[in-house]
């Protein structure tokens, strides 16, 4: 089993890989964030740091909204699940690639490796 299908396996009550079809509407939310050299800008974001997915999680801020997640992997499928999810099992979620962006139309989440700290972005959007 790879580390890929173990992730699947802990997000599998809410789980999908998106469709090649999706992919372009994916990429337009994600790219509504500041990129710069493959990175978010995170001077261009309001954000929080919180200790552990567990603080994040106690705080109930994002509870089952959708979520997208992109791997800086091209092996690895883009698919959507749900915030607490994501955060219940984040060591499966980060373990798939070094470099993860899990996000929707409004945060985007950032495990700070090699802590356990959470990075939660609000994007800022524009009129």
């Amino acid at each position: 089993m790879t580390l890929f299908d173990e992730c699947k396996e802990a997000l599998s009550a809410d789980f999908n890989i998106v469709a090649p079809e999706g992919l372009m509407e994916v990429m337009d939310i994600f790219n509504k964030y500041p990129l710069h050299n493959g990175n978010i800008l995170w001077s261009s974001v309001d954000f929080k740091d919180y200790d552990t997915a567990d603080a994040l999680l106690d705080e109930d801020i994002l509870g089952t909204a959708s979520a997208f997640v992109i791997a800086d992997d091209a092996s690895i499928p883009v698919f959507r699940t749900n915030f607490n999810l994501v955060l219940e099992n984040i060591y499966d979620v980060m373990a798939i690639c070094p470099k993860i962006f899990i996000f929707n139309d409004d945060v985007i989440l950032h495990p700070l490796f090699p802590t356990d700290m959470i990075r939660l972005g609000v994007r800022v959007k524009s009129n």
